[in-house]
C-alpha cells in the first residue's frame, strides 16, 4: 500500500494525489470510482483517451493493464523521478506538508442500482449467446427430467472457469455495445472489466414477459447443502452491482392457475414435467418482494402452494411460508390451495419426476 514507515509510525500517500503531483492524465469519468483510470507513463501508449493505468484508491496501488507496471504511491513517484524509494518518501512527506491536497468531504456511499430491465435483458441475452453449456452441467439438467430441447430453450449456460475467459466475455459484451456498469455479476479488477462469481451453471430468471431480470448460479461446489444456489451479484466489489431476489415466471402464462414454489430451476423442471404448467418461483421463502405484483400481472384466479416439504420439520421455513401464504391470500379474487404429495420427495420437481419414471 502507499504507506511507508517513519520511526514507529506510517504515513499514507493517497495514490490519486501522487498521480496528480506526477502529472498523470486521469479519466475524469472515473474519479468517483474505487479504481480510477489514468494514462500510463511507462508503456508509451499514453495520452488523453488511453487509460491503461488503474489507480486503486483503497489500497493506494497502481497497475498498468498493458505493460504490467505496478507498485504503490511511493514507488510510482520514485520511478517517474528517477530516485530511490527513500528519497521519494521524503519528497512526498515534505510535499504533503508544503502542498497539502485535502480530501473531498466524505459522503455516504450509495449502493449502485441495477440497469433498467430492458438493458439487463439485452446484456444477459448477449452474454448467454457467447457462452456454452458444459457436458457435466447438461447431464445434471437431464437427470432432473428436462429434455435437450427444453435445456436449449431455457438458455442454461456454464460460468466461464478461467479469469481470462471472464475478462474476454466482458470485452465481447462491451464491443457489442452492452453497458456493464449496473449489470449484476460484473466488476472491475485493476481497471479491467470482468465477470465474477463461483463456478457452476447459470439459470435465467425471467418475468412474465420472458425478459431476463437476473441470473442465478447452481454451484459446482455443493459442500454446504443449504447453499447450492447463489445470485450472480457483485455487491460491494469495485464498480459492482447488487442483485435482487427477482420472482421467476415459467410455463404457459395464459393459464389461470399458478403453482407457487421456491427456486427458478425447480420451477422450470416442474413446469416441464407438468405439461407447461404455470409456475411462479420466489428466490427464497423470505424473498416475497414483488410476488403480489407478479400474480396480479398474470391475472390468475387460483394459486396453488407447492413449497418444499421441509416446512413440516423446519419452524423457520414454516413461519416464512405462512407469511407468504397470508400475503397471497390478501389479493382480491384469488383462490388459494395447497398441493400435497408423498413426503418422501422433498420438492414438487422430485415428485413429478418420480411419477414420470413410473409411466
Amino acid at each position: 500500500m502507499g504507506k511507508h514507515r517513519s520511526g514507529h509510525s506510517y504515513q499514507e500517500f493517497p495514490i490519486l494525489n501522487v498521480a496528480r503531483r506526477c502529472g498523470l492524465v486521469l479519466n475524469d469519468r472515473t474519479l468517483e470510482w474505487e479504481e480510477v483510470e489514468a494514462s500510463c507513463p511507462f508503456c508509451g501508449d499514453h495520452g488523453p483517451g488511453k487509460y491503461h493505468l488503474s489507480l486503486n484508491t483503497s489500497t493506494d496501488q497502481y497497475r498498468c493493464n498493458l505493460c504490467g507496471a505496478r507498485g504503490n504511491s511511493v514507488t510510482l513517484y520514485a520511478r517517474l523521478h528517477g530516485i530511490g524509494n527513500k528519497e521519494a518518501y521524503r519528497a512526498l512527506a515534505e510535499g504533503s506538508k508544503i502542498y497539502p491536497m485535502p480530501h473531498p468531504p466524505a459522503s455516504p456511499k450509495t449502493e449502485r442500482q441495477p440497469l433498467a430491465l430492458a438493458q439487463r435483458h439485452a446484456a444477459y441475452t448477449t452474454m448467454l449467446e457467447h457462452l456454452v453449456l458444459l457436458d457435466k452441467h447438461r447431464e445434471n439438467l437431464l437427470e432432473r427430467g428436462l429434455s435437450e430441447e427444453r435445456i436449449q430453450q431455457n438458455q442454461y449456460r456454464s460460468m466461464p472457469e478461467t479469469e481470462q475467459g471472464r475478462r474476454l466475455l466482458a470485452a465481447l459484451l462491451r464491443s457489442d455495445g452492452q453497458e456493464l456498469q449496473g449489470l449484476p455479476g460484473f466488476r472491475t479488477r485493476y481497471g479491467e472489466w470482468t465477470l465474477s462469481g463461483p463456478k457452476g451453471f447459470l439459470i435465467p430468471v425471467r418475468d412474465r414477459d420472458g425478459l431476463i431480470q437476473g441470473l442465478k448460479i447452481r454451484l459446482d461446489d455443493t459442500g454446504k447443502p443449504d447453499r447450492k444456489y447463489r445470485w450472480l451479484s457483485t455487491r460491494g466489489a469495485p464498480n459492482g452491482t447488487r442483485s435482487y431476489s427477482w420472482v421467476h415466471v415459467t410455463g404457459d402464462t395464459s393459464r389461470k392457475r399458478a403453482y407457487l414454489t421456491e427456486g427458478p430451476l425447480k420451477g422450470d423442471v416442474a413446469s416441464f414435467l407438468g405439461s407447461d404448467a404455470l409456475f411462479v418461483c420466489i428466490g427464497g421463502v423470505n424473498a416475497i418482494g414483488g410476488l403480489r405484483k407478479t400474480l396480479e400481472g398474470l391475472k390468475v384466479r387460483e394459486v396453488v402452494e407447492a413449497m418444499d416439504s421441509d416446512q413440516m420439520t423446519n419452524p423457520h421455513v414454516r413461519g416464512a411460508v405462512l407469511a407468504m401464504r397470508k400475503e397471497v391470500q390478501r389479493i382480491p379474487g384469488i383462490r388459494y390451495y395447497k398441493y400435497t404429495w408423498d413426503p418422501a420427495y422433498k420438492g414438487v420437481d422430485d415428485y413429478l419426476l418420480s411419477r414420470t419414471a413410473m409411466r
